[in-house]
């Protein structure tokens, strides 16, 4: 379910934390898999990003993926 805005609203560490732990206990924590190597994480509010775990994939490859994703996300491919 979406996550009710905190009191700081949508800013970079809201979506940040959307992101990386789901906002807590009561919100999308559920939701994550801490033990995956790669997450892509889409909201329904549009919060959307990726973890990834750089012990086993290359942060130059996850960057190539990622924007080829946004490309073809836009419309430039």
């Amino acid at each position: 379910a979406p996550v009710v805005a905190a009191a700081e609203g949508r800013g970079p560490g809201a979506g940040a934390g959307q992101v990386l732990h789901g906002g807590g206990a009561c919100a999308n924590s559920g939701n994550r898999w801490f033990d995956k190597t790669l997450q892509f994480v889409v909201g329904e509010d549009g919060t959307c990003g990726v973890i990834y775990d750089p012990a086993v994939i290359d942060g130059a490859v996850v960057a190539e993926m990622l924007d080829h994703a946004l490309e073809c996300w836009l419309g430039g491919v």
